[in-house]
Order: structure tokens, then sequence, then C-alpha cells
């Protein structure tokens, strides 16, 4: 028996809106993850819906990441996305890919390459300097949930190959190599998985990720850390907590920038917080080279 409130035909809402209403109250709280949620023909026989309509409201739940379609079994409720809320008390370069709360990292590979030209020129490297290049998932369980590339120049961190890489690697390069990080700039974007973000995600390709690309510098401007991170979109959310300066010295309270940039239109707020950058492309990419 289907427990859902009646639908208003005479409400200015229309009906594929209230079902979507309805259905997400009823997956808030009533349904857990891996629940089915009632089918098409279900609820187009409840509510005496067309199919048309009721296939709307199920869609809007599925763009939003709370169900999930599944060919020939029917539509379920998803996991609640994994927060990466701010961490005032942690490193200021952490950021969730870690090894905590049922979470696993696993480094899947290190090598010394000769990165390509455009994260070369990220780090500021010349055209034959090597950098030590990590591959590492992070997993709950058997279901990969994000990966992650990094680029280390090789002369700042020459030994990096004979450590044991069993913390975050900005630890890794503060504590053992005395490569004390001072600022990031941070992107993020969203993008569809190519085979190769596919394979290691065990996604279908085209499926939305999230990529964050960052850069570590050090004090004195040198770049350290080139990082690629790719989460999937339907199981993660960032959350970010805004802060207005303190009136007060510049050069005690420096103004932390969030960046919109649409096209080749980009504005700078002056508020505190991360820093966003949206591009509606990866134009300028080279898709052989990403990662």
């Amino acid at each position: 028996m289907i427990k859902l409130p009646p639908l208003r035909q005479d409400a200015p809402t229309p009906l594929w809106l209230q079902l979507k209403h309805a259905l997400r109250d009823h997956i808030t709280f009533q349904l857990t993850p891996g629940a089915r949620i009632p089918s098409e023909a279900e609820l187009c026989r409840h509510f005496g819906l067309s199919r048309m309509t009721v296939r709307q409201a199920i869609t809007a739940l599925v763009n939003e990441g709370l169900v999930g379609r599944q060919q020939g079994r029917g539509s379920f409720v998803l996991p609640t996305r994994l927060a990466i809320p701010p961490r005032r008390d942690a490193h200021f370069l952490d950021d969730g890919f870690e090894a905590i709360d049922g979470l696993a990292v696993q480094l899947v590979s290190l090598t010394i390459d000769k990165p390509p030209r455009w994260i070369r020129e990220r780090l500021g490297l010349g055209d034959e300097e090597q950098a030590h290049k990590l591959r590492m998932t992070l997993a709950m369980g058997e279901d990969v949930l994000a990966s992650r590339t990094i680029y280390i120049p090789e002369h700042v961190a020459p030994s990096l190959q004979e450590i044991e890489l069993t913390d975050p690697v900005h630890h890794i390069l503060e504590d053992r190599f005395g490569l004390v990080p001072a600022t990031a700039e941070e992107t993020m974007r969203l993008i569809k998985a190519d085979q190769l973000r596919a394979a290691e995600l065990r996604v279908a390709p085209d499926t939305p990720l999230i990529l964050v690309e960052r850069v570590v510098c050090l004090a004195s401007g040198e770049p350290v850390e080139y990082a690629r991170t790719y989460y999937q979109a339907e199981r993660y959310r960032f959350e970010h907590k805004l802060v207005r300066p303190v009136p007060s010295d510049a050069s005690e309270n420096p103004l932390n920038e969030r960046r919109h940039r649409v096209g080749d239109l980009q504005s700078v707020n002056g508020v505190g917080g991360d820093a966003f950058e949206a591009e509606p492309t990866d134009a300028g990419m080279q898709p052989a080279a990403k990662g």
C-alpha cells in the first residue's frame, strides 16, 4: 500500500512537482538506503496520473542524487551523500580524502615521470624535469568513491619513493621534508567520467563527477604539489562556511577570495571561504594528458 498524501488537482503547483515533493518526504522520513520506491505503474494507478507526469517526478529525484534507477528492477533510494565539511581543527589541506570513518585510501601506483606540459607549467618545472606521480583511491568497502592523482616535483622530495605513504601526502611533505605549505589554490567543476575515470571509480562512462584541482605552494610561492581529485557527484556534497572578515590591519587578516567564472566572465567577491571556480568546459586540456 502506498502511503503518500493526496495530490491537489486544483493547486497552482504542477502535479509532477507535487509528486516529487511527496516522494522526497517519503524517502526522507520512511525509507532507508537501498529501499525500492513505488514503481511508475503503481504511482500512475494510485494517483490517476499519466506515465509522463510520474516519470518526470522520478527523473527529478534521480537528477538530484536521491534515487537511482536499475534496469528491469525499478528505482531505489541511494545512500546519503558523504559530506566534506570545513574542519577548523585540522590541517588546512585536509579535505576528506582520508582513511577515516570506514573509508580506506589505497595507493594504486607511485612512479617518476615527466609530467605533461600543462602540469609542468602549474608546478613551475622545466621541460626535462620530472615529478613523482601518485595514483590513489578512496573506498568504502568495495565501493570506490573517489580517485586522486598527485604530482610532486622530484627535486623537492627526492626520497619519496622510499617512504611508506600511510599519511596524507601534505603531512608527509611537511613532516619528512620540511615543506610547510602556506597557500593552496583550488578549482572545482562538474565533468563527465571518461574511460579512465569510469574504470577507476567503477562507474559508467559519462557519469557526473566533481573534479577538484589543487596547487599547493610554500610561503616563497614555490609550488610543491599539484593534485586532481575525482569524486562521484551523486555520493558527495561539499560544505563551506563563509565568514565576514573582521576589519583590522590588512596584513593580519588577508582577504580570502571566492571566484566565479562563467565563460570569459569572472567576478571576485571579497568574502571569507574556500575558492570555487566553475568552468563550462575543459577547453585547453589535452584529453590524453588528463590526470
